[in-house]
């Protein structure tokens, strides 16, 4: 019996630390926070927002976006790449375009793909391209141009303080293998990847490392569904994220992620699995993250009382004339605002919605669906 007993505890260690996939001190407090997708909760427009504006995109026939590829917000501007040409629309924060950047003097663009990604730093926008790095200021002026840039895609280290915290991608390993660490700060590795973990692929988009101030910072580890947060001197907890088990990928299991097509190949056969965590930004008490399976969740956890909204879920009323902007997988955060996406053809939705409920859409509204481009919704959260 004492046999038995001892094999099962070996067992339950090994399985654990299987499971774990993260290697890290057992000194950070992990905070484990249960999401039942299908259980969250949402609302109306009227009970969780205020301060809803809405904002068309400026510009002439030459400066149409037919969709958004990336968007930041920053304390001036908003910055834009558009899908169809990747070129970057600069604008200040009322709408109007300041400039369109189509070309940069000496660069030749790859597969004429001008632009990749946008990022800001310090309040300024940042553009990358292949081999390609251009700081641009408020009024779209080139302050710094790099053409022999390695482009990197996201940002791989954040300062807290004198602290810099580096961030290593499962991604950025070589073929079966791991980056030497997942988290360092400084010249000390905080947190390891399991070697037993394979996993060489990601599905994830935004910042895996972020800053919200001088104080507090956080570390995405997507296929884990945990964040490490992130003080001056360190980790300052980690935050578990459990889904039932119907919703849990086994990650061990490498075909999965050998490919991108396999990925999908298993995404599409696996409609109910949650693949990972990603693209978390801080918004007031709030931690908004995206969770990713066959429909993409945004979520906001409140982080003084760890209750949690579906932004989803957050359905149009008669405030906002039924215009429907939470579906969209676009949305930034300035730290005052949250910022949405909608699109000219989404008014004639909300006035064909707003006729079935025995409403009439203010004619402000119906002006939007005259717009060349997307239009910014502009919001916070109660």
């Amino acid at each position: 019996m004492r046999k038995i007993l001892l094999l099962f505890l070996f067992l339950s260690t090994f399985l654990s630390a299987y499971s774990q996939r993260l290697i890290y001190s057992s000194d950070y407090p992990v905070e484990k926070i249960r999401i039942i997708l299908e259980q969250l909760r949402g609302g109306t427009v009227s009970e969780n927002l205020t301060d809803l504006e809405y904002i068309p995109l400026g510009g002439g026939k030459n400066d149409i976006i037919d969709f958004i590829s990336n968007i930041i917000i920053t304390p001036n501007n908003i910055g834009i790449i558009s899908n169809s040409n990747q070129n970057l629309y600069i604008y200040d924060l009322k709408g109007n375009l300041i400039k369109r950047i189509s070309e940069i003097e000496g660069f030749k663009p790859k597969n004429k793909v001008l632009f990749y990604n946008i990022q800001q730093e310090k309040g300024k926008i940042v553009a990358y391209g292949d081999k390609l790095k251009v700081v641009f200021n408020e009024k779209g002026e080139i302050l710094e141009k790099n053409l022999d840039y390695k482009y990197m895609g996201t940002k791989t280290f954040v300062s807290l303080q004198d602290t810099k915290f580096y961030y290593g991608s499962p991604s950025t390993g070589k073929k079966d293998s791991l980056p030497e660490y997942g988290l360092k700060m400084n010249d000390s590795i905080l947190v390891r990847y399991d070697p037993r973990d394979t996993i060489g692929f990601m599905f994830a988009n935004g910042d895996e490392i972020i800053k919200t101030s001088e104080e507090i910072g956080f570390s995405v580890f997507p296929n884990t569904y945990r964040i490490a947060q992130l003080n001056p001197k360190g980790v300052s907890k980690i935050i578990q994220f459990v889904f039932p088990y119907k919703n849990t990928v086994d990650t061990s299991n490498y075909d999965i992620y050998k490919t991108v097509q396999s990925y999908f190949n298993f995404m599409e056969n696996n409609r109910d699995k949650i693949t990972s965590i990603t693209d978390a930004k801080r918004y007031k008490q709030y931690l908004l993250f995206q969770v990713i399976g066959s429909t993409p969740t945004r979520i906001a956890l409140n982080l003084t009382n760890n209750e949690i909204i579906s932004l989803n879920k957050i359905l149009p009323d008669k405030s906002n004339d039924f215009m429907e902007f939470l579906g969209y997988n676009d949305m930034e955060t300035d730290g005052e605002y949250i910022y949405s996406i909608i699109y000219p053809n989404d008014v004639a939705k909300a006035k064909e919605k707003s006729k079935i409920e025995g409403h009439s859409i203010r004619k402000e509204y119906l002006q939007l669906e005259k717009s060349l481009n997307p239009i910014l919704v502009r919001y916070k959260l109660k």
